[in-house]
């Protein structure tokens, strides 16, 4: 999938959390507070929908991270290891080590919250194209549920679904709060 696909598949992911989030972490805020700590969620989950993509030369968050690239491009191949149920325990675990060490601190928990929700995202997104991901690194199977090629016609209706199905969940949102 391109990247516009998966940012947008993590904010449906984000938006579907969002009360979850919004109930747990952040009610007991300012509403100046709580705005800008949904910004940070949102920002963080846009990061997290592509962070996957960070072992693929290339791709626009291995350009904007190449420190990061240069750790796990060329240790892993694309769609392993950051593609990967392992990955995603990675990720919280080292969300949890950290949330916990500053003392429940809500930006961290926001900042984690969101990538773990783009990071899901973007597998499952994956898994509905052709390539697939190793799901179950380090066992290297490929799974993949639909044989959907990115950047094709297809890609792009569904990259066209997701936008429409974002811009409804944000305005749900904003109904569900005006009641």
């Amino acid at each position: 999938m391109t990247k516009e696909t998966h940012s947008k598949g993590g904010y449906i992911i984000a938006l579907l959390l969002l009360p979850y989030i919004y109930d747990t972490f952040m009610m007991e805020y300012t509403l100046s507070y709580r705005i800008v700590l949904l910004f940070i969620y949102a920002y963080f989950t846009y990061l997290g929908s592509l962070l996957c993509d960070i072992d693929m030369k290339g791709s626009y968050i291995s350009k904007r991270f190449p420190i990061i690239y240069k750790l796990f491009g060329k240790r892993f191949k694309h769609r392993g290891f950051t593609h990967s149920l392992l990955f995603i325990g990675v990720i919280a675990f080292l969300g949890d080590m950290v949330i916990v060490s500053s003392d429940n601190n809500v930006v961290f928990t926001c900042i984690f919250s969101g990538i773990l929700a783009g990071v899901i995202s973007h597998i499952i997104l994956d898994l509905i194209t052709k390539e697939g991901v190793e799901l179950f690194y380090p066992i290297s199977i490929n799974f993949s549920i639909l044989p959907i090629k990115t950047s094709s016609k297809t890609e792009k209706n569904i990259n066209k679904f997701l936008s429409l199905l974002v811009i409804f969940l944000i305005g749900y949102r904003f109904y569900l709060i005006t009641l």
